[in-house]
């Protein structure tokens, strides 16, 4: 046994048919896990970046995504052909949704809301499937992004990663944020507290049971 131990030939031979295939299979695996792992990235790329740019530009649907640089004509209220006008958010920002309205005073694929929608897709609908969402929940509104990479893989390694899955998928939102809006809104509200009465009635209300209780 010994002897044989010792002995260099067939070394090759058993290379060749255990280490070298191996080996192989070690660094093709390596190569299909990079490419997962890049499609993921890439797809958790894209889909922060087209939301983090659509929450950032909501408010004037003529603003470049990257920059929000607009031209002047579309700025909002001047009432120009094109441009947003200055109620939009009344019938067009995703409020009715909430009511199970939306599409009364717009069609479904019509209006300002849908314009910023289609903008986003427009630009990073390639190479991967972007898919653009709005959700406004009166309290707060987001933009939420799904973006939907092909998953270029033999079969047998998709049914590896579940479900036999064609594509990766990667989902992010970002909450829109109105300053100027915000204090608008705010201001409106006070405003109708006040000449609805409804201000004078909780005074009354609040010092009644403050006379109850003897305070």
């Amino acid at each position: 046994m010994k002897p044989f131990l010792k002995e260099d030939r067939g070394s090759f031979t058993f290379e060749a048919t255990l280490v070298f295939p191996a080996f192989l299979i070690f660094v093709l695996a390596g190569v299909f896990f990079c490419i997962v792992i890049f499609q993921m990235g890439t797809a958790h790329y894209v889909a922060q970046k087209a939301a983090s740019e659509v929450a950032y530009t909501w408010n004037n649907s003529h603003k470049d995504l990257e920059t929000g640089e607009f031209d002047k004509q579309y700025y909002t209220g001047l009432g120009n052909d094109g441009d947003d006008g200055l109620y939009w958010r009344i019938f067009d920002n995703g409020v009715l949704q909430t009511f199970g309205l939306e599409g009364v005073f717009n069609a479904r694929n019509e209006g300002v809301k849908f314009e910023k929608i289609r903008n986003a897709r427009y630009k990073y609908n390639n190479p991967l499937e972007v898919n653009v969402e709005y959700n406004n929940s009166i309290i707060y509104s987001e933009v939420e992004v799904t973006a939907e990479s092909e998953l270029y893989l033999p079969s047998f390694l998709k049914n590896m990663l579940g479900n036999g899955s064609n594509s990766l998928e990667a989902t992010s939102s970002r909450v829109v944020t109105e300053t100027p809006e915000l204090i608008r809104t705010f201001n409106f509200s006070k405003y109708l507290w006040k000449a609805t009465g409804l201000q004078d009635a909780t005074n009354d209300i609040i010092n009644s049971t403050k006379e109850f209780f003897g305070e």
